[in-house]
């Protein structure tokens, strides 16, 4: 990398950055999933809305 001018420390600092960044990407693409996942079994009837809110799981 110090042909493209860019010093070991920097490239070490990005990747380590970039792990974090990386573990809430993830998060966000499984919750995205999940809620659309969920909305299209309520709106295609695979699942009953009525029975997911009802009071008597919680």
């Amino acid at each position: 990398f110090g042909a493209v001018g860019v010093p070991l420390e920097t490239i070490a600092f990005v990747a380590g950055v970039d792990r974090i960044m990386d573990m809430m990407r993830t998060t966000t693409n499984v919750s995205g999933d999940a809620a659309v996942a969920t909305t299209v079994a309520v709106l295609t009837g695979e699942i009953d809305k009525a029975e997911m809110i009802s009071a008597d799981d919680v």
